[in-house]
C-alpha cells in the first residue's frame, strides 16, 4: 500500500495574482487525483471586485480573518471569521472585501480552478490596458466555460 502525502510550509505554494486577490494554491489537483484544489485568498478592500460570474465546479469560501460579503445567486451572504459558504455549479457568485482586508480559504470541485487562476495570473501581469484586460478576461473564461453576467467586463 502506497502513502501519498503533500504539505505546503507557511509561505509557500504557487501564487498567482488575479484582478481582485492574491491566490496561494495551498492543494493542488495534482495532489488529490483531481478531485478538489485549496486555495488561500488574500483579498483588500481596495481591490477592485471581481465580476458576477457562474463557474460549472462547485467551491466553499471559509473566512480565516476578516469580513467578506459573497454575492451567490440573488442573495448577499455577509461571513465573519470562522464561517463558510457553499457554492453550487452555475450559480452567479462574486465576494466583496468588507474589512480592511480579508482571508480565506476557497475549495474548489475538480482540477479546473487552479489552471483558471494560472490564466488570470498572466492576464492580471501583462500591464496591459483595460480594454485587452477586458478581451482577455472573456478568452480566459470562455475556455473554461466560465460565464459573466450579462454586461460584466474587466474587474
Amino acid at each position: 500500500m502506497s502513502t501519498h502525502v503533500h504539505v505546503i510550509r507557511a509561505g509557500d505554494g504557487r501564487r498567482f495574482i488575479a484582478p481582485d486577490a492574491d491566490i496561494t494554491v495551498l492543494v493542488g489537483a495534482d495532489h488529490t487525483g483531481g478531485t478538489y484544489e485549496v486555495f488561500l485568498v488574500e483579498a483588500s478592500r481596495t481591490a477592485p471586485n471581481g465580476p458576477l460570474h457562474a463557474e460549472p465546479w462547485s467551491k466553499s469560501y471559509h473566512v480565516l480573518r476578516g469580513r467578506i460579503l459573497v454575492q451567490a445567486g440573488d442573495t448577499g451572504y455577509e461571513l465573519a471569521a470562522g464561517e463558510t459558504v457553499a457554492i453550487e455549479a452555475g450559480t452567479m457568485n462574486t465576494f466583496t472585501v468588507l474589512s480592511e482586508s480579508a482571508d480565506f480559504l476557497l475549495v474548489a470541485a475538480g482540477a479546473s480552478h487552479g489552471r483558471f487562476f494560472g490564466d488570470l495570473d498572466v492576464v492580471g501581469r501583462g500591464g496591459h490596458s483595460p480594454e485587452v484586460v477586458a478581451r482577455l478576461l472573456h478568452e480566459v473564461t470562455d475556455r473554461y466555460g466560465v460565464e459573466l453576467a450579462t454586461g460584466a467586463g474587466a474587474p
